[in-house]
C-alpha cells in the first residue's frame, strides 16, 4: 500500500545539502510539511526559501545534532510548528576514507557519534510523536527512515569506521522494526552506494584511502534521494539505491564468499600500485 505524504509532517536531518536536501525538496513537492535540520543556518534558509517558492511548506531548524539539548529542541520545534510528527528521515552523516591502522580513536568516535548515536537518540525522541500519529484517524502509518549505506551490509576496505557505524545503524533498525510494529510504525532502511558529494572534503573526515573509489562517477544525490522517496512511499523495509549498491547488496546475500574475494582483490590492487610506484621511483 502506498504512503501518501500530503499534509504530513516530515523531519529530515542533514537537509542543507546532498541527499538530505534533495529528499526535503522532493517531499515538499509531494505536499509534505518539511522540518529541515542541519548545522548551516544559511543553507537551510536557502532550502526553505526554495520550497516556499514552489508553494511548499517548510521550516528550518539549525542545530548541532551531537548536542542532546539541541536534538530535543529540534523534535519539539517540529511538533510545535506543525502540530505533530509523521515521518523521521535520518540523513545526516559523515564518513572517513582511510585505513584503520592509520586512523585514531577520535575519528572512530566522531563517525559513530554522528552516524549511529545521533539517529538512535532522534528515534527515541520521535517515537512518542510517531505513536500519536499512528493513533489519529486517517489510516496513516508513520515511519522512521534510516539512510544508511551499502557499507551497512558489506565491509569495504578503507571505510572501516563508516562500515562499523552503518552496520550498527542497520542492526538497530532491524531490532526496533519488530518492536515498533506493535505501534504500527514502520522502520525503513535505505542503502546508497558511493554518492557524488556537493563538497567531498566537508563530508569526509579524512580522505587518504588507498583502495580505488570512483567518487566522480558515483551516484548523484538526486538519484539517491529518489530511492529514499520511493522507499518511503512504497514502505520498502530495506532497499539499495544505485547500480553498484544494488549489485553488491544482492551479491552479499547470494554469494558472500565472492564479495569477500572482491574486497581482498581491492586491497591487492592498491598494494600492487604502491609496489609499482616504488619501482618507478627507483626504490
Amino acid at each position: 500500500m502506498g504512503r501518501s505524504l500530503t499534509g504530513r509532517v516530515v523531519l529530515v536531518t542533514g537537509a542543507s545539502r546532498g541527499i538530505g536536501r534533495r529528499v526535503a525538496e522532493k517531499l515538499a513537492r509531494m505536499g509534505a510539511r518539511v522540518v529541515a535540520s542541519a548545522r548551516s543556518e544559511s543553507e537551510l534558509e536557502t532550502l526553505v526559501s526554495d520550497i516556499h517558492a514552489m508553494g511548499g511548506k517548510a521550516v528550518a531548524v539549525p542545530v548541532d545534532l551531537t548536542d542532546a539539548l539541541q536534538r530535543d529542541l529540534l523534535v519539539k520545534t517540529a511538533v510545535e510548528t506543525f502540530g505533530g510528527l509523521d515521518v523521521l528521515v535520518n540523513c545526516a552523516g559523515v564518513s572517513s576514507f582511510g585505513e584503520f591502522a592509520t586512523s585514531s580513536p577520535d575519528i572512530l568516535r566522531r563517525v559513530m557519534e554522528i552516524n549511529f548515536f545521533v539517529p538512535s537518540e532522534l528515534i527515541r525522541l520521535a517515537q512518542p510523536h510517531l505513536l500519536a500519529s499512528a493513533s489519529r484517524p486517517g489510516n496513516f502509518r508513520p515511519a522512521v527512515v534510516n539512510v544508511a549505506s551499502i557499507c551497512g551490509r558489506a565491509g569495504i576496505p578503507s571505510l572501516s569506521e563508516h562500515c562499523a557505524s552503518k552496520h550498527a545503524l542497520v542492526g538497530l533498525s532491524e531490532a526496533i522494526r519488530a518492536e515498533f510494529s506493535r505501534f504500527d510504525i514502520d522502520v525503513l532502511v535505505v542503502l546508497p552506494g558511493v554518492v557524488r558529494s556537493d563538497d567531498l572534503n566537508r563530508h569526509l573526515i579524512r580522505n587518504d584511502g588507498r583502495i580505488y573509489l570512483n567518487f566522480d562517477g558515483a551516484q548523484t544525490p538526486e538519484s539517491a534521494a529518489d530511492g529514499v522517496v520511493r522507499a518511503i512511499t512504497r514502505s520498502w523495509r530495506e532497499s539499495a539505491t544505485g547500480g553498484v549498491s544494488r549489485a553488491l547488496w544482492w551479491c552479499r546475500r547470494l554469494w558472500p564468499r565472492g564479495v569477500r574475494w572482491i574486497m581482498r582483490r581491492k586491497v591487492e590492487k592498491f598494494l600492487a600500485r604502491e609496489r609499482a610506484g616504488s619501482v618507478s621511483d627507483g626504490k
